[in-house]
């Protein structure tokens, strides 16, 4: 990967904060995995998924909504530091 976008994708990602803590979400270990294309012109950003469902329903709500939260920010982020590329954040 180019050394630039490189540099660009771990700006974006330390503004990415978990909304509880403050704390960057890559300090966490909450992304899995960033894929970016030259070609598509695309970058996306996965996440971790967190407590499956069927583990405890109130725990999986609270999840969902932090989960909502930080997909927001990283969206946010992301669109700021690569405006020429098509963001996806799951």
């Amino acid at each position: 990967m180019d050394p630039q976008i490189k540099k660009r994708i771990d700006s974006a990602l330390a503004k990415v904060k978990e909304p509880q803590s403050d704390v960057p979400i890559v300090d966490l270990g909450l992304v899995e995995k960033v894929t970016y294309s030259e070609k598509e012109k695309t970058i996306i950003l996965t996440l971790v998924s967190g407590i499956a469902p069927y583990e405890c329903p109130a725990c999986s709500a609270i999840n969902g909504v932090v989960k909502e939260g930080i997909i927001r920010r990283a969206q946010e982020a992301f669109t700021t530091e690569f405006p020429e590329l098509t963001v996806i954040v799951q």
